[in-house]
């Protein structure tokens, strides 16, 4: 009497797992990275446009108070040093604000409207500063 072998097929998982991935995984694997990526790339853009128009903010703010106290330390009695590098900003003298009682008054200063301008940006800023006065003696 022979017995006759039972040979049974079993399929061999790890020979199935050592062939690689299926083009299917691959597509789905770039395009999850594709994704990442640009999300990331759009992040560090978004950052870098950001830091330069907070730079050219910042230089512009510089600009304009370094032309404050220009237009605040000068006037027609005193002779001021040009301090603006930049002619972005034009500073202008305007009227008295008030003008003294009578010219004898003891008091020799007044207010004196300014105005700073940036005619590309048409920017104006206006304030008032203290000005020595003529008074006859």
């Amino acid at each position: 009497m022979q017995i006759a072998p039972h040979i049974q097929v079993i399929p061999n998982i790890q020979a199935k797992k050592a062939r690689g991935f299926t083009l299917l995984e691959v597509i789905v694997a770039l395009t999850i990275t594709g994704f990442i990526l640009g999300g990331l790339f759009s992040l560090v853009a978004g950052s870098k446009r950001l830091s330069w128009t907070s730079e050219a903010s910042l230089v512009r703010a510089a600009r304009l108070r370094a032309a404050t106290n220009f237009a605040l330390l000068e006037n027609e009695f005193h002779d001021v040093e040009l301090i603006l590098e930049s002619y972005d900003y034009e500073s202008r003298a305007g009227e008295i604000l008030e003008e003294p009682l009578r010219k004898t008054e003891a008091s020799t200063f007044t207010l004196q409207s300014y105005e700073i301008r940036n005619n590309e940006r048409d920017e104006v800023v206006v304030g008032s500063r203290w000005v020595q006065l003529e008074l006859p003696k």
